[in-house]
């Protein structure tokens, strides 16, 4: 069995095919490694991040104080834990009075995040309180005044410059005051029906969050839904059920973009996993070109085609093994070195780097060389064990069945490959579905263009060869172009998106409970001082009591939370500026219509023409759906499940609600308007709009460095795929100067060749790029658009890199004597 490894070796590496095959194999290993493990830890950086904003990984909350077994629970899975209790209450000095939201904290707050205070303090001891830079100016005090919070005497002995447990809705409206939880008694302002809500800050690793998440999903036997906006939130006060949130919950605003982000980074991975195996398709390719001769060599020599398989598997294993070492220790590096980067680039990230995530690398690595060795290069081996030892004198064409075979193998293994080492199966088969479509009928497009060419004895038919190999050559170049352009693309669209949900002037004030006869005088002071702001809405509490005469059914009234509270019910002539409508009519008529949420119709089998029947304060309200609306919930502006028509309702039974942008240099005089309006409630969404702006600013450079590392792994496939139809040249060029072509002649033909090829490659990866990116805008519940820009820079591009190369690549070849260049060619 030597006689038969020892040549198989010495031929595959004096050829040069076993180095390239190692390499290839290599890549794939440690790309999948790298970028398994570092997506992990950049989606737990995340997390993280977001995280903050809640001041913990979860929050358990209760309108009464938190029951002992979820306690015991949260111990035994060994989560970190601090208690929070909020209510409301008076503040004041001897001149001033103002409402404050009391924030009652331990030793241990908070688990994420910081809470900066001026002067730095680490934690509030009894007696003292912490003011925000709102209460500090609307009570006129100072460090070391004594201030009063209904029965109690505190002394401030700080300003909060930065809370990390910021949340929209009404427990979190300004200004806030901070104090010991063992002060809360002496303050005797919590009583019997007083509004005030316990918290259980929990933190800890993401298996016990999801195990704790787990357990209380068992126990109450639901999932938590989100909240959807603001005025949702203060909707939700009035509920008194148990609540559990996470990072995400806590403001669905940073929910779609670490969405966007995870199937961005699931999209990053399956293209890499792609370019890896078009990098093996190719290599494995030119390795059977390579040694097709030698085992006919072997053949004519009396070796079997066992001792030649088995002397090919021990080749594979030392291959395998190889490979695996190096590319394990390569995607180790590799995923480390991109948290190293990202630490440099994005400082904001906590990134962690465990024994245990590096041991998880080894399985990934031998399976994904397991995959690679069936589905790429043992069909090529079968294929070397069938070559007839004629081949030796006589050159064999593959048989079309033999493509086919290898194909449908190949495209199987690839196949599983992907959904395997995928987080997300739905976007892969979708994308992978995508691209083997195009594949198919773009390779058969262009080989019927280029036969046609072909057979019009027209000039340019000469810099067509042989129409199908030069069709299958195109469309992996545009494939593997396309690759890298769709992440580009991806990452445009998904700054634009952010930028659109966050653009300059973005509402940072919230106002609620505006009393009518102070509306006018609040939107005359909105327009003197110059504020953008949204309409003053009218906000009526009422409830969704039937449908056509009939009440909804006891299930559906439990499934949907909108038909067990009263919620925020309003009208206008005109819909907010971020609503779409999406069926029916696009404004109304007459008294006594209705608009509603599109989502929340769907659940409830809410149709145009339906009558709607609203329990109000005043009497019962009927009303006829005319139109449906896709409502932007992540917008930092008033939203609405229903509104009606003018005049439907009386705008007097209750109060008004909107949202203005007030500069930063501008915020003094929200204390004057603050004491102006004394009876309404404003929440200022300030701190939190930067929180959400900090975090999607992350979000965009890992993006950006994501996309750097698949381009450049792309980018090394390109050359892998320009250097194979190279190496298919290089045979012609010594064949035309034997038969004595001019040299200037033949690098023009060449030229124009491989250029033509790449113009066509680009073409056909810009329709590659828009459709993939199309699929992928449409699982990020993005709209799909187009980008006339690649259209004009890619084809143009790829025709003068193509071009150069064919150029100056082969051009040796055209200077050296025919006789030389051929054998050259023979010994490879």
């Amino acid at each position: 069995m030597n006689s038969i490894v020892k040549p198989l070796l010495l031929q595959s590496f004096r050829t040069g095919g076993l180095y390239l095959l190692i390499i290839a194999l290599s890549l794939a290993i440690s790309a999948t490694t790298a970028l398994k493990f570092s997506n992990t830890q950049v989606q737990n950086a995340v997390t993280l991040q977001a995280a903050e904003m809640l001041g913990a990984d979860l929050v358990l909350s209760d309108q009464e104080p938190i029951q002992s077994n979820w306690l015991q629970h949260a111990e035994k899975l060994n989560l970190q834990q601090a208690f929070v209790t909020i209510f409301g209450s008076m503040a004041h000095t001897q001149d001033q009075f103002v409402m404050v939201n009391v924030k009652a904290v331990d030793d241990s707050f908070p688990l994420r995040g910081k809470l900066e205070i001026s002067p730095q303090a680490k934690s509030i001891q009894p007696g003292q309180v912490w003011l925000s830079p709102r209460a500090m100016d609307l009570l006129h005090a100072k460090l070391g005044d004594q201030i009063a919070i209904a029965d109690g005497e505190f002394t401030v002995t700080g300003v909060i410059e930065h809370d990390s447990n910021q949340e929209l809705g009404f427990s979190g409206f300004s200004p806030t005051v901070i104090i010991h939880r063992a002060d809360i008694a002496k303050t005797n302002a919590v009583q019997i029906g007083s509004r005030i809500e316990y918290r259980l800050l929990m933190a800890g690793l993401p298996e016990q969050v999801n195990a704790f998440q787990q357990i209380f999903k068992q126990d109450t036997g639901h999932e938590q839904p989100l909240d959807q906006a603001v005025d949702q939130q203060i909707e939700n006060t009035e509920q008194t059920s148990l609540k559990l949130r996470d990072a995400s919950q806590s403001n669905t605003r940073l929910m779609k973009p670490i969405e966007n982000l995870d199937t961005f980074l699931q999209l990053a991975n399956l293209l890499t996993i792609l370019l890896c195996g078009i990098a093996i398709a190719l290599t494995s390719q030119r390795y059977v070109q390579q040694n097709q001769d030698h085992i006919a060599l072997m053949r004519c020599l009396g070796a079997s085609k066992r001792q030649i398989l088995v002397g090919y598997m021990l080749l594979l294993g030392i291959v395998s093994a190889l490979s695996i070492v190096i590319g394990s220790l390569m995607g180790i590096a590799l995923g480390y070195g991109l948290l190293q980067l990202m630490l440099q680039l994005i400082p904001q990230l906590q990134l962690s780097f465990a024994m245990s995530d590096l041991l998880m690398a080894l399985p990934i690595a031998i399976f994904t060389s397991v995959m690679v060795l069936i589905g790429f290069i043992l069909p090529s081996i079968w294929e070397l064990l069938n070559t007839p030892p004629i081949r030796v004198i006589r050159q064999q064409v593959r048989s079309r069945k033999s493509h086919i075979a290898m194909f449908a193998v190949g495209v199987a293994s690839l196949v599983i490959f992907s959904l395997v080492l995928s987080d997300n199966i739905q976007l892969s088969l979708l994308v992978l579905s995508a691209i083997l479509a195009l594949c198919a009928v773009l390779y058969a497009v262009i080989w019927l263009l280029l036969k046609a060419i072909k057979q019009l004895k027209h000039p340019l038919s000469a810099y067509v060869r042989i129409p199908h190999q030069t069709a299958l050559q195109i469309t992996a170049l545009a494939l593997g172009l396309s690759l890298i352009t769709v992440l580009s693309v991806l990452r445009t669209d998904l700054l634009e998106r952010w930028q659109q949900q966050l653009p300059e002037g973005t509402p940072n004030q919230f106002v609620y409970g505006l009393p009518p006869f102070d509306m006018p005088q609040l939107k005359q002071q909105l327009e003197q001082n110059q504020w953008q702001s949204t309409p003053l809405y009218p906000n009526i509490r009422g409830r969704l009591i039937a449908k056509n005469g009939e009440a909804f059914a006891p299930e559906l009234i439990q499934q949907n939370n909108s038909l067990r509270r009263e919620l925020n019910l309003t009208q206008s002539a005109h819909f907010p500026t971020d609503n779409v409508i999406t069926k029916g009519a696009k404004e109304f008529s007459q008294v006594a219509q209705v608009s509603v949420e599109e989502k929340l119709a769907n659940e409830l089998d809410i149709h145009i023409g339906d009558q709607l029947s609203f329990s109000l304060p005043e009497g019962t309200l009927q009303a006829t759906v005319i139109n449906l609306r896709a409502v932007e919930w992540e917008s930092f502006s008033p939203n609405f499940f229903f509104i009606f028509s003018p005049e439907t309702m009386d705008e007097n039974a209750g109060s008004y609600l909107g949202s203005f942008y007030v500069p930063p240099a501008e915020q003094a005089k929200m204390v004057q308007l603050i004491q102006q309006f004394s009876n309404t409630v404003f929440i200022d969404v300030g701190r939190i709009l930067d929180e959400v702006k900090r975090l999607m600013n992350v979000l965009v450079q890992i993006v950006t460095v994501l996309a750097m590392l698949v381009g450049l792994s792309g980018i090394l496939v390109l050359i892998a795929c320009l250097n194979v139809l190279m190496d298919e040249r290089r045979k012609e060029v010594a064949l035309l100067r034997s038969f004595g072509i001019a040299k200037n002649k033949l690098k023009r033909m060449l030229s124009l060749e491989i250029g033509f090829i790449g113009l066509l490659a680009g073409i056909v990866a810009c329709l590659f790029a828009e459709v993939i990116s199309a699929i992928a805008s449409h699982k990020m519940q993005m709209a799909v658009q187009w980008h006339p820009e690649i259209w004009l820079i890619l084809p143009l591009t790829m025709m003068l890199i193509c071009t150069l190369i064919g150029r100056y690549r082969l051009s040796y070849l055209c200077d050296i004597p025919p006789l030389q260049s051929l054998r050259e060619i023979n010994q490879s």
